[in-house]
């Protein structure tokens, strides 16, 4: 599976990427150009993917009503 990520700028990023998924998911690769991460994973394993990257600030998480809510809140 392909997931289209952002902020993936730097070899930087794709360590931090690494360090926390590719134990459990030796298949992973990241490509700094597309920013986006691919993996081969049931559906339980890429929610949890997806939290991970959203952790780390590498997945959006709900769109522009939540980059407008997150503004407001800080």
């Amino acid at each position: 599976m392909k997931i289209q990520c952002q902020n993936i700028k730097c070899q930087g990023c794709v360590n931090k990427i690494e360090e926390a998924l590719k134990e459990k998911f030796p298949s992973l690769k990241v490509d700094i150009p597309t920013q986006s991460v691919e993996v081969e994973a049931n559906a339980d394993e890429e929610q949890f993917i997806k939290t991970t990257l959203s952790n780390l600030g590498f997945l959006a998480s709900g769109g522009v009503f939540a980059k407008v809510k997150g503004f407001f809140q800080k």
